[in-house]
């Protein structure tokens, strides 16, 4: 794995929306200001909303590696949350034993769920314990395992898939040069339809419980 550490600096902070305000089914809504993504925190210019933000729970799902590289979350932030940090991607860095990203081109961000199942239960599991929000989740740029995390917690509120690809779309803004297409999330859309939807995929394939599922519903819709 080859990351440019030096343009990933100068985005901290970058690529950050509120997940909230997306219709679901039955009339409801996704709640606004209880999930935000971002990229990394390391660095914020002066004048980044995430400043101002009254969060709880602040989440990094970025490997042990970027985090020695990047640094953790600004102390200013880290003194007021409650940091969790879900390490997904330290397999990739491994000298000895690398793990590719993918067996399949295409297949790249279906591998960020398969390859780290567990990291993604601990998520879920966090986000289903209350008491936690507003909450922020990031991983270094912001737009990939934090977009499929978006992913699958919006499939998982009943937020239409076209929705959710325009919110995983929405990082081509900072990341025109290297954009995201709808395409890279279809493997995981008919990984989730084989488990016969959501419901079946949280339970068997990252290993959530029912009553889970039902407590991050009750929280995140209105």
């Amino acid at each position: 794995m080859v990351v440019d550490f030096d343009l990933l600096r100068k985005i901290g902070g970058a690529n950050f929306r509120d997940l909230g305000g997306h219709p679901a089914r039955d009339g409801q809504r996704v709640r606004r200001k209880m999930v935000y993504r971002s990229a990394h925190l390391a660095e914020l210019p002066a004048e980044s909303p995430l400043r101002s933000l009254h969060l709880r729970t602040l989440v990094t799902l970025q490997s042990r590696v970027e985090v020695s590289h990047l640094g953790r979350p600004l102390d200013a932030i880290l003194k007021s949350v409650r940091w969790e940090h879900i390490p997904i991607g330290d397999r990739w860095f491994d000298a000895d034993n690398p793990v590719p990203l993918g067996d399949e081109p295409g297949q790249e961000h279906l591998a960020l769920v398969r390859q780290f199942c567990e990291a993604w239960r601990a998520f879920f599991g966090l986000l289903a314990e209350g008491e936690i929000y507003p909450l922020l989740f990031h991983c270094s740029a912001g737009r990939d395992r934090t977009g499929v995390g978006a992913a699958m917690l919006l499939e998982l509120l009943g937020v239409e898939r076209d929705n959710i690809v325009a919110d995983f779309l929405q990082s081509n803004v900072v990341f025109h040069q290297m954009p995201l297409r709808s395409t890279q999330l279809v493997p995981l859309f008919k990984w989730i339809d084989e488990h016969g939807g959501i419901n079946g995929f949280m339970r068997e394939a990252i290993g959530l419980r029912a009553a889970q599922l039902g407590k991050i519903r009750g929280d995140l819709l209105d």
